[in-house]
C-alpha cells in the first residue's frame, strides 16, 4: 500500500513537471503569436460588413459595449444588427438610444424566432438571414470593439484560404471574486491553451467573442440550422468551416470584455459549464487540457505527502513560478486589473482542475438562469426555465 502511495506521488510529480513545461510552452507560443503584427492589405473598395449582436437582457455595460461598434473607423459600409427574441427585451431600448446617438449608422433590430434549445443560435440564424454584408461578424454582447477592429480583422478574413476568424477575450473591470477568477482564466489559462493548440493541432473551432465568416461560407454550411440545439454554437461553426478545408485563424488581437459581477460560486458554475461544453465538443482532445493546471497538480502532490516538508516546499515553489510566468505573459495580455488580482491565479488553477474532473461526473449546466441537461452529442435539453 505504501509503495502504491509513493507511486501515485511520483506520477503526480511527473504531471507537475509536464504542467510546468506546458505553461512555459504556452507562454512562448503566445508571445510569438502576438509579436506577429504583419497585416495584409485591405482590399479596395472595402467590402461591406455586417456586425451581428445576439442578445437577451442587458447589463450595466451593454450599451457602451454596443456603442463601441458604432465608433469604429472603417472605409467601407457597415451595418449593425442587434437580435433578440422577446419584444420587451431591454435590447429594444438600447437600439433606440443607439440610433439617436449615432444617426449616421445603419442600426437595425431583428426579432428572431426560437427554433431550437440554444436561444443564442436561434437569434444568430434569424439575424444573418437579414444581413446584407459580404462578411458577417458575430459578437457577444459583452465585447467592446477598438476603433480599428475592422481594419485589423477584415484584411485577414478576406484571404482566400480563410473561412473563419475568431478573437480571444481580455477580462476587464474585475471587481468581485468571481469576476477576478474569470478574468484570470481568460488571460492566463485560456489564451496560452489556445496558442499552444494553434502551434500543435491547429485551431478548428471558434469562440463567441468574435466569429467572422464570409457570407458565402456560412451559406455552404447551411447557416446555423444544423446545430440549433447544440450548446457550443461557436465550436460547431468553426469546426464545420474547418471541415470545408478552410482555415480558422486567430488574429493577435484581444477584445475587452467586462467580466460579470459574480460570486465565487457563480464563477465556479460558469467554469464548470465551460468544461462540460469543451469535453462534449473536443472529445479525445479534452484530456490534454488538464496538464496545463500547474498549481492544481502541485497541490495534489503536497496532499499526497502531507507530513513531508519537501512536498509543501515544492508547492510553494510552483506557486511562485506560476506567478512569475504569468507576469511575463502580462506583457501580452495587458490585463488592466492585474495589480489587484494576480494573487488569485493559483486559486484559478485549482478551480480549473476541479471543474475539469467535474466535466466527467455530471451533465447538468446552468446558462442564463436556465437549467439544461447536456447530452452526449453536445445538444441541450431544457430542464428548468429561469425564475421570473
Amino acid at each position: 500500500m505504501i509503495q502504491l502511495w509513493y507511486a501515485a506521488t511520483a506520477l503526480v510529480g511527473i504531471l507537475v513537471l509536464i504542467g510546468l513545461a506546458s505553461v512555459i510552452l504556452g507562454l512562448l507560443a503566445t508571445r510569438r503569436h502576438f509579436a506577429n503584427k504583419i497585416l495584409p492589405v485591405l482590399p479596395e473598395p472595402a467590402p461591406k460588413i455586417s456586425i451581428l449582436k445576439p442578445v437577451e437582457g442587458a447589463g450595466p455595460n451593454t450599451y457602451e459595449a454596443f456603442a463601441s461598434f458604432c465608433r469604429m473607423e472603417y472605409p467601407g459600409d457597415v451595418e449593425i444588427i442587434i437580435g433578440t427574441i422577446r419584444r420587451d427585451d431591454p435590447a429594444v431600448a438600447i437600439v433606440k438610444r443607439l440610433r439617436a446617438e449615432f444617426p449616421g449608422r445603419d442600426i437595425r433590430l431583428v426579432f428572431a424566432e426560437l427554433q431550437g434549445t440554444n436561444r443564442k443560435t436561434s437569434i444568430m440564424e434569424g439575424m444573418w438571414q437579414k444581413a446584407t454584408g459580404q462578411f458577417l461578424f458575430f459578437s457577444d454582447a459583452d465585447v467592446a470593439a477598438p476603433k480599428d477592429y475592422l481594419r485589423q480583422l477584415v484584411p485577414r478574413l478576406v484571404q482566400p484560404e480563410v473561412g473563419c476568424l475568431t478573437c480571444l477575450p481580455r477580462g476587464i473591470e474585475a471587481r468581485t471574486i468571481g469576476g477576478k477568477l474569470i478574468a484570470l482564466h481568460y488571460g492566463f489559462n485560456y489564451l496560452p491553451q489556445w496558442m499552444l493548440a494553434q502551434q500543435t493541432t491547429g485551431i478548428h473551432w471558434a469562440i463567441g467573442h468574435t466569429m467572422a465568416v464570409p457570407r458565402s461560407v456560412l451559406e455552404k454550411i447551411g447557416g446555423f440550422k444544423n446545430f440549433l440545439n447544440h450548446l457550443a454554437d461557436d465550436y460547431e461553426l468553426g469546426n464545420r468551416v474547418s471541415q470545408l478545408g478552410l482555415r480558422v485563424i486567430v488574429p493577435p488581437l484581444l477584445l475587452d470584455c467586462v467580466v460579470p459581477a459574480e460570486s465565487f460560486a457563480e464563477a465556479f458554475t460558469r467554469m464548470q459549464r465551460w468544461k462540460r461544453t469543451i469535453r462534449r465538443s473536443r472529445g479525445a482532445q479534452f484530456p490534454g487540457v488538464i496538464i496545463t493546471y500547474l498549481v492544481f497538480w502541485a497541490l495534489i502532490f503536497a496532499l499526497l505527502q502531507p507530513l513531508a516538508w519537501w512536498s509543501w516546499t515544492a508547492l510553494a515553489m510552483v506557486v511562485v513560478i506560476r506567478w512569475l510566468l504569468a507576469a511575463g505573459l502580462q506583457s501580452v495580455v495587458k490585463m488592466p486589473d492585474w495589480p489587484r488580482v494576480w494573487r488569485l491565479l493559483p486559486v484559478v488553477d485549482v478551480v480549473e482542475g476541479i471543474t475539469f474532473f467535474g466535466a466527467y461526473f455530471g451533465s447538468t449546466i446552468v446558462w442564463a438562469g436556465r437549467r439544461y441537461t447536456l447530452l452526449r452529442d453536445g445538444t441541450l435539453e431544457l430542464i428548468q426555465p429561469p425564475e421570473k
